[in-house]
């Protein structure tokens, strides 16, 4: 009876990983994900819905562009100068998202 138990929480415990791993499919692009800023205005990245929060690690390859500060509702990218630059953020299922930010 024990055993019968265990196999039906295991096969529970396997459809809840496999479940929330295909909804998190969405999420995971290889593409960045675009965005326009203007020069002072703040990227929220958890309110942008493309990543599970909270994030972490955040790395940017050019920090004359934006610059990566704190706002009540987490991490955000604010627009420095013009330019283009790519940013990501470690998402908290552990994926790295990808940004691609414009600022004008």
């Amino acid at each position: 009876m024990r055993t019968t138990a265990a196999a039906i929480v295991g096969l529970l415990v396997l459809t809840t990983v496999f479940v929330g791993y295909a909804q998190c499919e969405g999420l995971q692009s290889t593409e960045p994900y675009p965005v326009k800023l203007q020069v002072g205005e703040i990227f929220q990245v958890c309110k942008s819905g493309e990543v599970i929060c909270p994030v972490g690690a955040p790395i940017c390859d050019d920090l004359k562009v934006v610059d990566v500060v704190d706002t009540p509702d987490g991490l955000g990218f604010k627009g420095i100068s013009p330019g283009t630059t790519l940013c990501s953020v470690m998402s908290g299922n552990g994926a790295r998202r990808a940004f691609r930010i414009t600022v004008q």
